[in-house]
């Protein structure tokens, strides 16, 4: 059974980041970025922008004692003669002393394409300083290689967007079920989101919804035809496949991201989902009985409190157990998020 009133409570209950945090949220970065334009930095702050799954609509409630993430490009003027590292370096300076008079405990971090600002036992945000640098466009600096990397933000999130109207606004709503699947029940817990929205919103064209009517009618139909054709896709593609950067002026590759035994974990566990998915919207014998199989994937948080219980992960499948096929199974009962 679709199970959509289960499924727009789960949502809005339990997967979904509450608007309280994201207020939260748009407060901390706001204040950042104003430390920022106050701060000395060699060169002048041209504005900012939301990047990732924060810009695209698709950031969720983390795990138990995890951190949510956020991501905020920062645009500086170029600067003649500086690499790549002195971008990265006065905002990192900025940061620290922002950390320190905010009273925060953790110091601001350099990571090779970003400085990161941790708020304990909550939340991090990662400053991503950018460049429009002639004739290559927005890049964004890599102090691993001290290069510049071509990049498109906007681009990619219109991408979504298109790709989300094809998925009658589910695409998203798919999405976000997907990562809870990885940071609540364990599984491809290495799949980064770049790549799963990539990997995703490549599979939703129009020509899949022509020959699937109603495919994309609601989030359950949508994560089935989501869920499977993933499956489909990865069943016999033993070697990790080119995973490149949708938006249109970036020539950025994606597969670097994506060490091929991440990609080993996420072809096994994709076609459990696919026929837990399957099984689930196929059940149709009464509503509590296709709600425990919805618990099987989803866990005891799916569906009313009196609906049973199912709380392990990697729970086991029955052969033939769905469309997206079998060929590869967990034989694991369990595993760490």
């Amino acid at each position: 059974m679709e199970q959509t009133s289960h499924f727009n409570d789960f949502l809005k209950d339990v997967v979904n980041l509450p608007q309280s945090k994201l207020d939260h949220l748009d407060a901390r970065v706001e204040r950042i970025f104003t430390a920022l334009k106050a701060a000395d930095l060699g060169t002048r702050v041209l504005g900012m922008k939301k990047q990732g799954s924060w810009a695209q609509r698709t950031i969720i409630n983390p795990a138990e004692d995890a951190e949510f993430d956020a991501d905020f490009m920062l645009e500086l003027e170029e600067h003649d003669g500086w690499s790549p590292a002195d971008y990265q370096a006065p905002v990192l300076a900025a940061l620290e002393a922002y950390v320190e008079a905010q009273s925060i405990n953790t110091p601001a971090e350099a990571k090779n394409r970003c400085v990161r600002v941790t708020y304990a036992n909550d939340m991090h945000v990662d400053v991503v300083p950018y460049v429009n640098r002639d004739p290559e466009g927005q890049c964004i600096l890599n102090t691993d290689t001290n290069g510049w990397e071509e990049t498109d933000p906007d681009g990619f999130t219109q991408w979504v967007k298109d790709k989300n109207a094809i998925a009658k606004g589910n695409m998203k709503l798919v999405l976000r079920l997907l990562k809870y699947v990885r940071d609540h029940r364990g599984y491809y817990s290495e799949t980064k989101s770049v790549i799963l929205t990539t990997i995703v919103g490549n599979l939703i064209t129009d020509e899949t919804a022509r020959i699937h009517p109603g495919c994309y009618d609601n989030v359950s139909r949508a994560l089935h035809r989501i869920a499977t054709d993933l499956a489909d896709w990865v069943r016999y593609q033993s070697i990790r496949p080119e995973v490149d950067d949708p938006s249109p002026n970036s020539s950025t590759s994606f597969t670097r991201r994506w060490l091929q035994s991440e990609y080993d974990d996420f072809r096994r566990d994709i076609q459990t989902v696919a026929d837990l998915v399957d099984a689930a919207i196929n059940t149709n014998t009464s509503w509590s009985d296709s709600t425990e199989k919805w618990r099987e994937l989803f866990g005891d948080s799916f569906g009313p409190s009196d609906a049973g219980s199912n709380s392990s992960k990697f729970p086991a499948t029955g052969a033939g157990a769905g469309a997206a096929g079998t060929e590869l199974t967990s034989t694991r009962s369990g595993r760490a998020g």
